[in-house]
This record gives structure tokens, sequence and C-alpha cells, in this order.
């Protein structure tokens, strides 16, 4: 099933473009260095160079900041599966008008191929670039004991670097142009919309997680020995946490008053039992020690035709109750 989705967030997209730009201009400068051609004379143009080398590394600084705390790191992890397909396809059967062997989702923005290409760029032939680029800008000049040329093995390794970007940069421009229409991928990473194909369970499994985050009701999960593994917004104010690294990993003793242990034993081992318990009012005990009263819901969790543990809902009563 297709789907015009937002793919591409914002600053994903201002971080794609700039890196673009930047690597041309470092590209366009770099070879006037090397005395390729003259436009804006070798002075200006070295220092043209170096402001958009800080340029570059402060992007890189703020998008591997971005990649982690959003979890697009994720994107990058390689993987072999249907690696030799994706590489048949652009070698041939791109030209045979072969079916694209992998589908672009939003959790799977990149083929097999690319995870890997890209994960190389981001960990050998960028770092490489930033390396030798600071220290061929910090030991060149004519005031540093270190003359330029015992740079010269240093200034190779940086030009091919730079050959190997623009390799890339022109690759990736032609398949961006491979899709349904020329302009397609393009056009996506200026609005951040594009069709792809959707995962019906992921998206399914994405909509019920985020119904669990945004309910008002307190969602809870326990693996087999009784543990809490899982808990949204709403049990965690009932219970009066302030996050879950508070809670998470704690047995479910911890919720109820040793005089409540007898029923919530039972009550656990009945769902461990395969038994759904539709309805029942408890006593809670939150963390500041006071108490609350609410409606809980459990049932047990499968795996493989096998019981892991039990998970359920609890909607407060004690508003209600007190009346």
């Amino acid at each position: 099933m297709k789907k015009r989705t937002y793919i591409y967030k914002g600053y994903e997209r201002f971080w794609h473009w700039s890196q673009a730009l930047l690597i041309f201009f470092l590209a366009l400068t770099g070879l006037e260095i090397h005395g390729t051609y003259k436009i804006f004379g070798f002075e200006n143009v070295v220092t043209w160079h170096n402001i958009a080398a800080w340029a570059f590394l402060v992007l890189i600084v703020f998008t591997i900041f971005w990649h982690f705390v959003t979890g697009e790191w994720k994107q990058y992890i390689p993987t072999t599966k249907f690696l030799k397909a994706q590489f048949s396809y652009y070698v041939s059967g791109i030209f045979k008008g072969a079916p694209h062997p992998t589908h672009k989702t939003i959790y799977n923005k990149f083929n097999p191929l690319q995870r890997f290409i890209y994960l190389g760029l981001k960990l050998l032939v960028i770092p490489v670039m930033v390396l030798t680029g600071f220290v061929y800008m910090f030991y060149s000049y004519p005031n540093n004991p270190i003359q330029l040329g015992g740079l010269t093995n240093i200034a190779y390794l940086h030009t091919i670097g730079a050959f190997l970007l623009l390799v890339f940069v022109i690759a990736h421009i032609y398949l961006t142009t491979t899709g349904d229409k020329p302009l397609t991928s393009i056009k996506a990473m200026l609005t951040g919309w594009e069709v792809i194909d959707i995962d019906q369970k992921e998206e399914r499994l994405k909509y019920l997680s985020d119904a669990v985050n945004d309910s008002s009701a307190g969602y809870y999960r326990l693996n087999s020995e009784g543990n809490l593994i899982d808990v949204n917004a709403a049990w965690l104010k009932m219970y009066k946490y302030d996050s879950k690294e508070e809670i998470i990993g704690k047995h479910y003793s911890i919720t109820r008053k040793p005089t409540e242990f007898k029923s919530l034993n039972s009550l656990f081992d009945k769902v461990m039992e395969g038994e759904t318990i539709s309805s029942q009012t408890v006593i809670r005990f939150c963390k500041d020690g006071t108490e609350g009263k609410h409606v809980l819901v459990a049932n047990p969790v499968y795996l493989d035709e096998k019981i892991i543990g039990m998970e359920g809902f609890i909607l407060d009563t004690t508003e209600i109750e007190s009346v």
C-alpha cells in the first residue's frame, strides 16, 4: 500500500542541502588551491575554504546530536538482507525495468547498499577528510616549524577523500532520478513529503504505541517474574512518579501495601495461567506514601503461544469513590 507520508523532517532537509552545498563549495575552492583554475585568488580561496571547513564541522556536530536524540542513527545499521539483490538492481536491473528489490518506509529510509555506503561515509571518508583538512590547516602556515613538504601524504589523502565525496554526490544525484518520476526524490527532500510503501504491520504497531502513550488510562506491562518493563505517562502520574527510570525493573509489590500482597499475587498468578481480569477495583500505594483507588484490567502477554508476562490498563476512581 502506498501513502503520501511526511518522511524527511525539517532539520534533516536543512542538513542534507547544507551538506551538499558545503561539499560542492569545498570542492570548488579546493581545486583552486591545487591550481586547477583561478577564481578567488589563492589567499582568498584558502580563507573561504577554511571557513567552509569550520561550517562543515559545526554541521557535523549538530547532526550527530540530532541523529542520537531522534533515534535516526538506527537508519544506518548495516544489513546483508537483500544486499546482493540491491547491488544487482543498480548494476543491471535498473536498465531492464526490473522492480526495486526493497521498498522505502518511514522506518526504513535506506536500502541495504545505501546503509553500507552512508555508514562508510560517516565513519571513514568524512572523518578522514575533517582530520586531514584540519591537520593541513594548522600545520601548513609559514611560521609553523612543520614544513609543507612534510604534509604531502596528508594532502594526497585529503584530495582522494574529496574525489570520493564528489563521486558519491554525483552518483547520488543520478540515483535520485531513477524513481517513479525523475524529480520525485528531489521534491521529497525539499518538502519532506513522499509517496512511499507503507508496512501495514509497522503502521499499526506505531499507531497502537502512540495511542497507549497518549492515553489518559494508565498502561503497564510486567514480565514473567513480576517486574515492570513498561508504563505510560498516565500510569506514572497516578502513582506519582516523575519518570520511567524510577520504576522500570522494580517488582510489582512496590505498588501495593504489604496487606495487599496476597490478593495481588493471586491476581498475577491467575493471569500467568491464561486468565483475563476484566475489571477489579484495587488500592494503589503511591511513591509519596499516599493511596489511591483504580479499576484494573489485566491480560496475559503471549510469545509463540507461551505466556511471557502481563499487561493492562488502570483507570483512576479515587475522586469518584470519595463522592
